[in-house]
């Protein structure tokens, strides 16, 4: 079965290197899906990777599988084929790209190969390309068949099914637009001026490795403070006591920069040295903690090669976040509940042209949704207490 892909805004935070371009993820909703790479390398940012697209779950063994005719498998042998692609007619320095079969007045080129190829895992991707030539042109004639077979059942009138042809269209008209309009935006020498910006000609970070004890009053935090001051292992009333998830690991919070909890816990936790145990506990909405510092370190900035994956990923979401914006300037948009109550958004109003409410309370609006759904119940999601948000491994 397909997976689904989630808008390019939620997943283009799944990026991976790509040599002297940028790699465009699939855009992931529940999972990460193949890269692409755009760039001077030779190789370009595929639209449909670029797009919310739909992609086969075929796994290595499936592939290797469809290379042997007595275990084809009962789903569409080609299901993971992608568009043209004349990778395979250049590499293998052939004129032009010639037809290699034709199934009832529809041609095949090689570079329709090419792509298959490069939707094979990578053993089979090394293998020689005459050897897998025969058997992977068979597989082609088998995919160009059923297509041929469905439109002759009428399935491409079946409304389920337009919908979906029509989804797939869209999603490639998203990833072409974001890939003519975004990735060119994501030069070398952006990346190097970001590094400019947020890396170079800067000290090195510090950061610090702590523990904490959640509980609920200050008298009981003071307590712990007191049995801590006469030899208690801290890890063991963390476990006991703690109302935070980190209780399970004694109250390990791992390391951290300054930045990156809140500022209580930040300032309170870098005043003390390793092995220290603040003699105060500090409150937040989530109750009293008792820290105590750990270790200490000096984290050096890192390097523009290092840094520039990173990087690339974060220009290339400022980039998609532009096109969206641009995309939606001037839209009139209007959104509702599951019940079918107007969704008041004062930047959609602003964009209207309606007047926007100082109050926050939804205006009226003739505008309705073409079906509105159950009514669900459910309350707000249970907040987690704890001390800081979980810092990122440096």
């Amino acid at each position: 079965m397909p997976r689904w892909i989630a808008s390019p805004v939620l997943g283009l935070c799944c990026l991976l290197a790509g040599g002297p371009g940028v790699t465009i993820p699939g855009v992931v909703a529940v999972g990460i899906m193949s890269c692409a790479v755009a760039g001077s390398g030779g190789a370009r940012a595929r639209a449909e990777m670029l797009s919310s697209g739909v992609f086969s779950d075929q796994d290595e063994q499936n592939a290797a599988n469809a290379l042997d005719p007595s275990s084809a498998p009962v789903v569409s042998p080609f299901a993971g084929i992608r568009p043209p692609d004349t990778r395979i007619a250049h590499s293998i320095m052939v004129p032009a790209d010639p037809v290699v079969a034709n199934v009832e007045g529809h041609p095949i080129l090689l570079s329709d190969l090419g792509d298959a190829v490069q939707s094979l895992p990578e053993q089979l991707r090394k293998m020689p390309f005459e050897v897998i030539y025969p058997t992977l042109l068979d597989r082609m004639v088998d995919h160009e068949a059923l297509v041929l077979l469905a439109r002759r059942e009428k399935l491409d009138d079946d409304p389920k099914v337009k919908r979906e042809i029509e989804a797939a269209t869209a999603r490639v008209l998203e990833g072409a637009l974001l890939e003519r309009i975004a990735v060119p935006q994501v030069t070398d020498a952006a990346i190097q001026a970001r590094y400019a910006r947020d890396y170079a000609n800067r000290p090195a970070v510090e950061e610090v490795h702590a523990r904490h004890i959640l509980v609920g009053t200050e008298a009981e935090a003071k307590r712990l403070i007191g049995e801590l001051n006469k030899g208690a292992d801290f890890a063991t009333l963390a476990r006991r006591f703690s109302k935070d998830p980190d209780s399970a690991r004694g109250g390990d919070v791992g390391f951290f920069r300054h930045d990156q909890v809140w500022p209580g816990f930040a300032d309170l936790a870098f005043t003390l040295k390793p092995g220290e145990i603040a003699q105060a506990p500090i409150f937040n909405e989530f109750g009293w903690h008792v820290v105590q510092v750990l270790e200490r370190r000096t984290v050096p900035l890192p390097s523009l090669v290092q840094a520039q994956d990173a990087i690339r990923k974060q220009l290339l979401e400022e980039a998609v976040r532009r096109v969206v914006a641009e995309a939606r300037e001037g839209l009139r948009v209007h959104k509702f509940s599951l019940n079918g109550a107007p969704i008041y958004d004062p930047a959609d109003a602003a964009t209207n042209g309606e007047r926007v409410r100082q109050d926050g309370r939804t205006p009226d609006t003739n505008d309705q949704p073409a079906a509105a759904a159950p009514a669900t119940t459910s309350g707000p999601p249970p907040q987690t207490p704890g001390a800081p948000q979980k810092p990122a491994r440096p």
